[in-house]
């Protein structure tokens, strides 16, 4: 007994960062895959203005607050995702590599996930590439099997002036990542499924949920430069919002949940059986990771 009271006391003397740690969230993303039947490259801003016209009414009703604005299409970008070919080092640690190139400017990504979000918050990202950001956020989504899924991202993304193809270009941009892991700097990495990807996101539409408002987003990947009639591989609807203090009130994430409710309700557009986006690539080619 006396010893039990010894350890509770140096448990108590601890430094509050090192004991009592709580990681802020900053952001919140509430996700959904879609049917990618109803859409075509061809008639895509139609198609995804007919979507955002149904969640408007859908979440206007469900929480009584405005949805505004209108969908236009703000971002065209090439992604990629790389990890090692037969072993895939980076996603069995839970990882994965991301890069955006947009107008020739290349970024990459480092993102950990995982469902505890003290195991997401410590694990170390950090970048000393001038220009990065980092960010703890949750991601929620919900499939046949889970109606409400929560996973934890701790991610960093930073200015990238490299030709990702070893394990180096990772240790470069993150170096607590190397220190932890040690990774070789030579081990080679790939395209993961061989997939190239071009994405096109549209935005411009907004929920009022009192405190915050919530950027909704419509993301279409297709492989290579889409034309004519192409159908993207994934689709997915999104709304994200951000408190850098995480001081989220009661009403703004009750009226989150019922928003995302009603997104989920769109069941003419809401494919429960679809794959993630980095999960589709990942199964793009199903021996990537053999």
């Amino acid at each position: 007994m006396r010893n039990r009271y010894r350890l509770l006391a140096l448990f108590l003397l601890l430094p509050v960062g090192s004991a009592l740690a709580n990681p802020d969230v900053t952001s919140r993303e509430y996700k959904l895959m879609l049917h990618v039947a109803p859409f075509s490259y061809s008639t895509e801003s139609a198609t995804v203005t007919s979507l955002l016209d149904d969640a408007h009414n859908a979440i206007e009703h469900a929480i009584n607050r405005s949805v505004s604005g209108l969908p236009w299409l703000e971002k065209q970008r090439d992604i990629s995702f790389f990890d090692t070919q037969g072993s895939c080092e980076l996603r069995r640690r839970g990882y994965s590599l991301r890069e955006r190139v947009e107008n020739g400017a290349s970024e990459v990504a480092l993102k950990f996930r995982s469902p505890d979000r003290y195991l997401s918050d410590f694990e170390d990202v950090s970048s000393d590439t001038p220009g990065a950001e980092t960010k703890l956020e949750s991601d929620v989504s919900a499939n046949a099997n889970e109606p409400f899924k929560v996973v934890y991202s701790h991610s960093t993304k930073a200015p990238n002036a490299r030709t990702i193809n070893k394990i180096e270009d990772v240790n470069v941009h993150f170096p607590e990542f190397h220190s932890h892991y040690g990774l070789d700097d030579d081990l080679a990495l790939s395209l993961v499924g061989n997939l190239s990807v071009r994405e096109h996101v549209y935005r411009g539409v907004e929920i009022d949920l009192g405190q915050h408002d919530a950027q909704i987003s419509v993301t279409l990947w297709y492989q290579g430069i889409p034309s004519g009639s192409q159908k993207p591989l994934v689709a997915e609807i999104s709304f994200k919002y951000e408190d850098v203090s995480a001081d989220y009130t009661r009403k703004v994430v009750n009226r989150a949940k019922d928003s995302f409710e009603a997104l989920k309700s769109l069941s003419g557009w809401v494919d429960s059986d679809s794959k993630t986006k980095t999960t589709f690539v990942y199964e793009y080619i199903p021996t990537f990771c053999q």
